[in-house]
């Protein structure tokens, strides 16, 4: 059964085992803990219990940020992919000594210390960078005492920087000027740095021109000391505070060698923060306390010999009621289970609902591998998913797309085999030593692409018809008997007797079968022109609606020739295979080192094409999925099945 059935489970306890019972189910990791309803005036348990839920959630904001802040060092990172990070492995021994003896307080604060140490220094540093690029130009300057002319009584200063173009129009304004001296104190690419010395009462003579010509003012700060002495004391400090900043980040270092600790204290009050909500969610009375919960029903024994040394407590279970939010806990076949991630990524079904996830696989595979057609690129794509599944730490939802690949390699490496091409060479081109292989081709894409696109479309409405299918399949699960053969099975006759009909013509079936699918089309939209409207009280309302519903047939052969899509990506795949093979056979005369750029072509090409081809497949194939297939009967929208267990970001546990 794709959806395990599920049980709603109360669990009535002395109030003693308030504290126990909820690690031990946290332990078991069955159960799946809801609400119970409780009076407005909660219990001063309840208050409690909330106070000691911002004490942990507060521990758990001040890890996570010292541990993230500490990843900057990746020493003990360990092997994974990035997109799939793994969780670091830790005896069990070590987990429970680092929680009895190792003091994460210190190690955060100590780390923050360091933290905002680093932040001052850097930004210290930012400054002093900034006011030397101020200095250096002007450095030359040293025998000017700016305090001076500032505190001159007639005489006053101003530095800045023109550009090449107004230089000569700039001298010529400067010259006009009474008692002004103007001192070029630097030619730097395309910048003038220059020194203007002036008589005060010419100050808005000299305003005039800064704005007329637009040039850019420099301010520095008066003093006694000389430009370079000041100059010189920046780049000292700025080497004092490298040297601070290299001291400091080996501190850092030190301490990010702890963060595996951090990590694992996270982990443990997490936990304790999920055993710590079990509270907020139970009902308390001056004895006892009630839990209740989602459990599969496959699991209830378990829970029952899990919780059989707690003699003062009951369990009490029914069955779930229509109206209920259940949750879903999936339950596929091992060849199935991975393409669970396709169905999550629309949204798992619903409880009363049809799980799509075995229906939607072998289509999948088949329309993937039909992107692909490639035997040899089906034989790599599953080599590299092996790989990465067994070299790689890779968390559930990177080992379930793997899967899939796998899987789908594995049906594209027969694809490939009936389609007759391996790495771009046509079976049609092999020697007459390996004849058996072509007696095995169906047909060749690039010579007989109607055959394929006959294909792609044939599987197109199998797909859709499965859709349909399953639709009338939820409707008599819900018990509509009206809506399953009106609606649905209506469908079904309709588009089955109009294939049937028009194959007839063709000679393939004889007149009689043509009959057959022509009463079956035409019966099948007499229903739905009838009966499409029936919840109608209007009568016209009812002929357009049933009007309406017929032009869906036109949406029906849209949707069909959506598959075509499986043509263009198989056909693409085959010809940038070929190119590749033309281009490395190309190269193969160069002298020397002919034979190894062909290899590095025919590696980097295939590799690249399979790449490409893949990931175009996948989106594609999603599409035919979520839009033509679910389209037709799926809902989804449930709520997915998490029962309160032992949680781990960081960390995996190991005996």
């Amino acid at each position: 059964m794709a959806i395990a059935r599920m049980k709603k489970v109360f669990i009535i306890a002395d109030k003693k085992l308030k504290n126990s019972l909820p690690a031990k189910l946290q332990d078991l990791g069955l159960l799946e803990i809801s609400k119970v309803k409780r009076e407005k005036n909660p219990l001063e348990d309840f208050k409690q219990e909330n106070l000691k839920i911002n004490e942990l959630e507060e521990r758990l904001s001040k890890i996570n940020s010292t541990v993230a802040y500490l990843q900057q060092f990746k020493e003990d990172k360990k092997s994974g992919l990035g997109f799939l990070p793994g969780k670091a492995v830790v005896k069990e021994k070590d987990f429970l000594k680092w929680i009895k003896n190792f003091n994460w307080e210190r190690t955060c604060d100590n780390s923050q210390q360091i933290k905002d140490k680093l932040e001052k220094l850097k930004e210290e540093k930012r400054d002093l960078i900034s006011e030397r690029e101020l200095l250096s130009p002007w450095k030359s300057l040293s025998a000017i005492s700016f305090k001076k002319l500032k505190e001159s009584k007639y005489i006053t200063y101003q530095m800045g920087i023109i550009s090449p173009e107004i230089k000569e129009t700039f001298y010529k304004n400067i010259n006009k000027l009474e008692e002004s001296h103007l001192h070029i104190v630097k030619e730097e690419g395309r910048s003038i740095y220059f020194l203007l010395i002036y008589l005060k009462e010419n100050q808005e003579k000299v305003n005039f021109i800064f704005e007329n010509l637009k040039i850019e003012k420099v301010q520095l700060e008066a003093g006694d000391e000389p430009l370079n002495e000041k100059f010189k004391k920046v780049e000292e400090r700025i080497k004092y505070v490298e040297e601070e900043l290299k001291k400091y980040q080996k501190e850092l270092k030190k301490v990010s060698l702890e963060k595996i600790k951090l990590m694992a204290f996270y982990d443990h009050f997490h936990n304790l923060l999920q055993e710590k909500k079990i509270a907020l969610k139970a009902r308390f009375s001056s004895y006892t306390f009630t839990l209740q919960g989602w459990i599969r029903e496959m699991d209830l024994s378990r829970l029952k010999e899990g919780l059989k040394d707690y003699s003062s407590l009951e369990i009490v279970t029914r069955a779930p009621k229509k109206n209920e939010d259940v949750p879903v806990a999936l339950s596929n076949r091992p060849f199935f289970k991975p393409f669970e991630l396709v169905v999550s990524l629309y949204g798992i079904p619903q409880y009363f609902e049809i799980d799509p996830t075995p229906f939607l696989a072998p289509f999948f595979a088949i329309f993937l591998a039909l992107c692909l057609t490639d035997g040899g690129y089906g034989l790599v794509l599953s080599l590299l998913s092996f790989i990465a599944l067994k070299k790689f730490k890779i968390g559930g939802g990177g080992k379930k797309l793997f899967l899939i690949l796998f899987i789908s390699g594995l049906v594209t490496m027969g694809v490939g085999i009936l389609t007759g091409g391996i790495f771009g060479i046509s079976f049609a081109t092999l020697p007459p030593s390996l004849n058996f292989l072509k007696k095995l081709v169906l047909f060749y894409p690039l010579e007989e692409p109607m055959i394929f696109l006959l294909v792609a479309l044939s599987l197109g409405v199998i797909h859709i018809l499965a859709g349909i299918a399953l639709a009338f399949r939820n409707d008599l699960k819900r018990g509509d008997i009206i809506s399953a053969f009106l609606d649905h099975a209506s469908w079904i006759g309709l588009i089955l007797g109009l294939i049937i009909f028009a194959i007839s013509k063709v000679g393939i079936l004889g007149k009689l079968v043509g009959n057959i699918g022509l009463v079956m089309f035409v019966g099948g939209a007499g229903i739905l022109f009838l009966f499409s409207g029936r919840k109608s009280k209007n009568f016209i309302g009812r002929i357009g609606q049933g009007a309406y519903e017929l032009y869906g047939i036109v949406q029906v052969f849209g949707d069909v020739l959506s598959y075509s899509r499986l043509l263009a990506l198989g056909l693409a795949t085959s010809v940038i295979a070929t190119v590749v093979n033309t281009i490395a056979g190309m190269t193969k005369g160069i002298p020397f080192i002919g034979p190894i750029i062909m290899i590095v072509v025919l590696i980097v090409g295939h590799l690249g094409n399979i790449g490409l081809n893949t990931l175009s497949g996948v989106i594609h194939t999603l599409r035919l999925q979520f839009v033509e297939f679910f389209g037709k009967f799926y809902q989804g929208g449930g709520k997915s099945f998490t029962p309160l267990r032992n949680e781990r970001k960081y960390i995996a546990l190991i005996k």
